[in-house]
């Protein structure tokens, strides 16, 4: 009864309709990763607007990047802005929010039908670069914890709503939360799942694989060594992997056609069109089963490579160089039935008459920075598809938004309101 006395008066609270017009602002506001200032500057706004407490910092990205368990990234990048707002006292409970401001590029501009930029809703959808990864999640965790501070709900501890940077190539943002001192009984971090509470998540590692080859002249291919033949050869052995890889998938991953992916993303080869290409560079990522640790992927991965060196005589005496780069997500998975996360099943259960679906992502995020380096237990859930990401014209559902808005505010309320 008095969880539910807490709910009503956090809602009554809620603004559905100022978090969309803050997911609209912050779509507004380009934040490419690495260039996230002029957001987060919009989100200490937003967090000071609401009256929660600001701890706003820049990070020392060389001490970061030169920390033994640091994630990794993509974006050469100079500062690293971050942005939490706290509500409440340290106490029997607390909650972290998390979500982050960072965007991948637009891509080709005139293949969108409007601005990436333009937040503009039209037929119930929010459209524009980052509306679904993940802007409006944040808004949401936003909304949510202004509404915590309007109701005047006394609580049991503090909440914590972060604003990170650089998710989308390794998470220096919440890792450096994590070395800034942030801890939580439990977080959610709003990643669009489509309103499904997903405890477990796949890993990500990314690597740069190099295969050298013998130049001749096109006309005389046969007495070169041609690198992108040598590559098929590799990448034939890589599928293997691959299938290995996901011969027993976790229970949650099991209706993915893939569960842990390996894919090559990029690809450069070459440097004249009659040359017999003597040199070829890729790049790619390949998956992390829940339950397996990043550096048993590693192993199986160089095990791959030297298997298939070891028969082709030109590779076994010019053996691929692999080198891991970038992010380098692990794989996560927690107790989905701790008190928070009932919380939240709860609040979900009552807004829809159902309780949410579990599921696995087969995607990276910071979840598992808030988990391995925070040691804060922590779920994904939030609005939006995730075949919305990174896509043109990404756009998310304004509904879907403002149940999400209801139900992680109705969530907190439940789980930290004395």
């Amino acid at each position: 009864m008095i969880g539910e006395r807490a709910e009503a008066r956090a809602l009554a609270s809620l603004d559905t309709d100022g978090c969309i017009r803050l997911a609209q602002d912050l779509v507004r506001v380009p934040s490419i990763t690495g260039d996230e200032r002029a957001a987060q500057d919009l989100v200490a706004l937003m967090l000071e607007e609401a009256g929660l407490e600001i701890d706003r910092f820049e990070a020392d990205v060389d001490r970061l990047k030169a920390h033994a368990r640091f994630p990794g990234m993509e974006v050469e990048r100079t500062e690293a802005v971050l942005v939490a707002g706290i509500l409440g006292q340290k106490g029997e409970r607390s909650l972290i929010l998390n979500g982050h401001v960072d965007v991948v590029p637009p891509g080709d501009r005139q293949a969108w039908h409007a601005s990436p930029w333009s937040a503009h809703i039209q037929a119930g959808r929010l459209f524009g670069r980052g509306a679904c990864d993940m802007k409006a999640g944040l808004a949401v965790g936003i909304s949510a914890a202004a509404a915590m501070k309007k109701s005047g709900l006394p609580l049991r501890g503090r909440l914590i709503l972060q604003s990170v940077v650089g998710e989308e190539d390794g998470g220096i943002g919440t890792f450096a939360m994590a070395q800034r001192g942030y801890r939580a009984d439990a977080a959610y971090v709003l990643e669009p799942t489509r309103l499904r509470i997903i405890p477990a998540q796949a890993g990500a590692l990314s690597f740069k694989l190099r295969i050298r080859g013998q130049s001749a002249h096109a006309s005389v291919r046969y007495q070169g060594i041609s690198a992108i033949e040598k590559f098929e050869l590799v990448e034939t052995r890589l599928r293997q992997l691959e299938r290995s890889l996901n011969q027993e998938p976790h229970r949650l991953f099991r209706h993915y056609p893939i569960a842990y992916p390996l894919s090559i993303g990029r690809l450069r080869a070459g440097s004249w069109s009659s040359t017999v290409p003597d040199d070829l560079e890729c790049e790619g990522r390949v998956g992390v089963p829940v339950g397996m640790a990043s550096a048993e992927v590693r192993r199986q991965f160089a095990a791959a490579i030297s298997d298939v060196a070891q028969r082709d005589a030109w590779l076994a005496d010019h053996p691929p160089q692999v080198e891991w780069t970038g992010g380098q997500f692990a794989a996560v998975e927690v107790d989905a039935e701790l008190p928070a996360f009932v919380a939240l099943k709860a609040a979900h259960a009552e807004e829809f008459g159902v309780e949410p679906e579990p599921d696995g992502a087969p995607y990276g995020s910071d979840m598992r920075l808030l988990v391995h380096e925070a040691e804060t237990p922590a779920i994904l859930y939030g609005p939006g598809d995730i075949k919305q990401a990174h896509s043109t014209d990404e756009w998310i559902a304004v509904d879907e938004i403002v149940r999400a808005a209801r139900v992680v505010t109705a969530a907190a309320a439940r789980y930290l309101a004395a």
